[in-house]
């Protein structure tokens, strides 16, 4: 359950010449850890203990070892005994990908508020059936591509009039997977660099920046009913025939950027997905004029798991943007779904529907 502090009138205490003043309400939520992973451990724990209205309450995992080195006092060796906590109101799935559809379905039927690592599944028909449930059981679920919340973006936004009438859009996510054991290379956990980190390049160029592809076409490297694909690039056509592109990589030096290409210049976004590689979540941000002459350059600095964490508690409270999330969701399963068949037919066009039912 979660702990209100309701203070209905603001109040002030004077001691000596120190003034406490109470303003607002305060709201604590407590999350419950599915899963001891390292971006678990690395990343939205510590967030989570920076923010002022949440606590890492519970922990579930099947590695006892891992799990005691996040300091949590309650601990679980299983998932669902974490669900059936009652004092737990919203859970953080990390598992791998193919783990990800059961895990948010259980944690919502059980009354729980879900945030999951993306891809939140590996097909459109499962993030359908998320979407029901979310709907029915009306808790909050969010999919967590944690850069959106970087305040990148409204620099980005900022400068998009400058460029102009935008033209095309491109991006590239790239790293080196060698451990054959991870789950990101193993196609029954939902492995594979489209699934995987293809996902931010998607995401970037059809929800943030609202280019609304009608055509698509995938060709990748290794996929097959088997096997991963370790290197994928994809093309998407628009309905007036304007292209965004982009390569995503599990074999190639890491590197991570989007370009935004006008007629009257471009905007090119560095370190912007995987933030946490670069030191104090930094994005460099450079704006071209058509001369393709750099004019302006800037770093932007920020803590994006904790701005997640705190647009996610503001949706618990605010019902009404569970909609554009679970929209959100379900056009990421519908372009991925509709890549892979592209790929699985070497790269042959497919041709979107704009319009699904919600």
């Amino acid at each position: 359950m979660a702990l209100f502090v309701n203070l209905k009138d603001a109040k002030s205490l004077f001691l000596g010449t120190v003034w406490i003043t109470y303003l607002k309400e305060v709201f604590i939520l407590k999350w419950g850890i599915m899963s001891a992973a390292n971006i678990a451990f690395d990343e939205f724990v510590p967030a989570l203990r920076r923010s002022k209205t949440g606590i890492a309450y519970a922990i579930a995992s099947h590695s006892p070892k891992r799990m005691s080195q996040f300091h949590i006092a309650t601990q679980y060796d299983s998932y669902e005994d974490l669900l059936e906590d009652s004092e737990v109101d919203a859970v953080y799935i990390a598992l791998p990908n193919a783990l990800h559809h059961k895990m948010v379905i259980l944690a919502l039927e059980a009354g729980k508020h879900v945030l999951v690592e993306k891809p939140a599944t590996i097909s459109l028909n499962e993030m359908r059936e998320i979407s029901v449930v979310a709907r029915r059981t009306k808790k909050q679920f969010l999919e967590g591509y944690t850069y959106q919340h970087h305040k990148q973006h409204e620099v980005v936004q900022r400068y998009l009039p400058k460029i102009g009438d935008m033209k095309q859009i491109n991006a590239h996510i790239s790293s080196q997977q060698e451990d054959a054991s991870n789950f990101r290379l193993q196609r029954d956990l939902g492995g594979g660099a489209m699934n995987d980190v293809g996902g931010f390049c998607m995401h970037v160029i059809t929800q943030l920046l609202g280019f609304q592809p009608k055509k698509i076409s995938l060709i990748s490297n290794g996929l097959s009913e088997k096997k991963v694909d370790l290197t994928s690039s994809c093309t998407m056509m628009d309905a007036n025939g304007k292209l965004a592109t982009f390569t995503c990589s599990m074999e190639m030096p890491f590197s991570d950027y989007y370009e935004v290409i006008g007629v009257d210049g471009s905007i090119k976004v560095t370190n912007c997905f995987h933030i946490d590689s670069s030191s104090q979540n930094k994005v460099d941000i450079e704006l071209f004029d058509s001369n393709g002459v750099s004019t302006h350059q800037e770093e932007i600095m920020d803590d994006p798991f904790l701005r997640q964490i705190e647009y996610f508690e503001q949706l618990t409270t605010n019902p009404e943007h569970q909609k554009l999330q679970i929209r959100q969701s379900l056009d990421m399963a519908y372009y991925i779904d509709a890549a892979y068949h592209s790929a699985l037919e070497d790269g042959k066009l497919i041709n979107l529907s704009s319009v699904y039912s919600m």
